[in-house]
């Protein structure tokens, strides 16, 4: 999968899904004073001598940072300077963008999930199709901050999309940027049942949550929709599933070169009495997947729907001494009881044939406590 980008517009931090920025340690990153010579002195001679190579060694550097880092692992990635200083710039004015949720596959693929009624979705990109390309520059290998960054603009300016639909067909959208207020929570009714929608997780999730379970009718059970949810805040996940949780019962598990780091239920209070029922697709990841995890896992929540995306891993960004940066997945997570769902996501509770419906989910679900 997966990682997600919101390509909304406005301001935002330069920080990746589950990440934070922090510099680079140069013990760590030098490796071996071996390595590094025989690096040097490869590349030395290919600058000089290969007929096909650029005399830019940067240019150089960067093609093999890229390959390595895609081939390893699809999450991971290298920014140049130019690409990275973009990228921070998002945070620092205001800006125009297309309204979508982006989805990096464990294949590579870029999915796109636009917002509805967003520019996007406006222009004819559908739930599901694949981004090829972002005005002529191809989408793969690119880490998902550098595509937020190439889609981002001045408001009111044309985008061209390169989409791919389910048969592999190709067809050239252009979308017109504007600035995109896309709520991450909203209340909705389906039929009988009262549901709570979280589109990402964000710093507000935990307390737009608890307001909204203040005002809920008892005699209607609690319903989240994570369908297509990409993720967001790992911590505003961590916080809102400690709603549901007796203190003291593990939530997620993160495991990386520096050891394992367990994150528990910190809330000295009586959770909500009543079992909560998870709705999930295959795009549900990421930060989604932590909190359906943290429920089921400690039989706090029912899961229905499909199986989930498996992004099962944090990344942050580092940046370099000459100005550029490297993604690294640098932990991998682990649910209670053990469950490690990286790259096979979360088996639904319940299960709905691919593809169902809204409908398919509400018959799934009690409709009364």
């Amino acid at each position: 999968m997966l990682a997600t980008a919101l390509l909304a517009g406005g301001c935002s931090q330069p920080v990746d899904d589950n990440g934070e920025h922090r510099p680079a340690d140069a013990r760590a990153a030098s490796g071996t004073d071996a390595a590094l010579r025989l690096y040097t002195d490869a590349l030395s001679v290919i600058t000089q001598r290969a007929a096909f190579a650029t005399a830019d060694t940067r240019q150089v550097v960067a093609r093999m940072l890229t390959d390595y880092l895609g081939a390893e692992d699809p999450y991971s990635g290298f920014m140049t300077r130019d690409e990275y200083a973009k990228y921070r710039a998002l945070s620092k004015g205001s800006y125009g963008g297309v309204g979508m949720d982006l989805e990096r596959r464990h294949s590579g693929e870029t999915i796109c999930y636009p917002y509805a009624r967003g520019p996007a979705e406006l222009a004819g990109v559908r739930a599901g199709e694949r981004l090829v390309s972002i005005d002529g520059t191809l989408v793969a290998g690119k880490p998902l901050p550098v595509l937020a960054a190439l889609a981002t603009g001045a408001q009111g300016s044309p985008v061209l999309l390169q989409i791919a639909d389910a048969s592999g067909a190709t067809r050239r959208v252009s979308v017109t940027r504007s600035r995109v207020d896309a709520p991450a929570l909203t209340l909705d009714t389906v039929g009988s049942l009262q549901v709570i929608r979280i589109a990402r997780f964000a710093p507000s999730t935990r307390s737009e949550v608890e307001a909204a379970l203040a005002r809920w009718d008892a005699k209607h059970p609690v319903v989240f929709d994570l369908r297509g949810c990409g993720g967001g805040d790992f911590y505003a996940a961590i916080d809102t599933a400690m709603l549901f949780l007796d203190k003291g019962l593990p939530i997620v598990t993160v495991s990386g070169r520096d050891g394992a780091r367990l994150y528990s239920s910190t809330l000295d209070r009586t959770p909500r009495p009543h079992t909560p029922y998870l709705w999930q697709d295959e795009a549900t990841a990421s930060a989604a997947e932590v909190f359906i995890a943290a429920l089921t896992g400690n039989e706090r929540g029912v899961s229905i729907g499909t199986q989930s995306a498996g992004k099962g891993s944090r990344q942050d960004i580092f940046e370099l001494a000459d100005g550029s940066a490297l993604i690294l997945t640098t932990g991998y997570l682990t649910a209670p009881r053990g469950l490690a769902f990286n790259g096979r996501g979360l088996a639904p509770m319940k299960a709905l044939a691919a593809g169902a419906g809204t409908a398919a989910y509400a018959s799934a679900t009690p409709s009364t406590e």
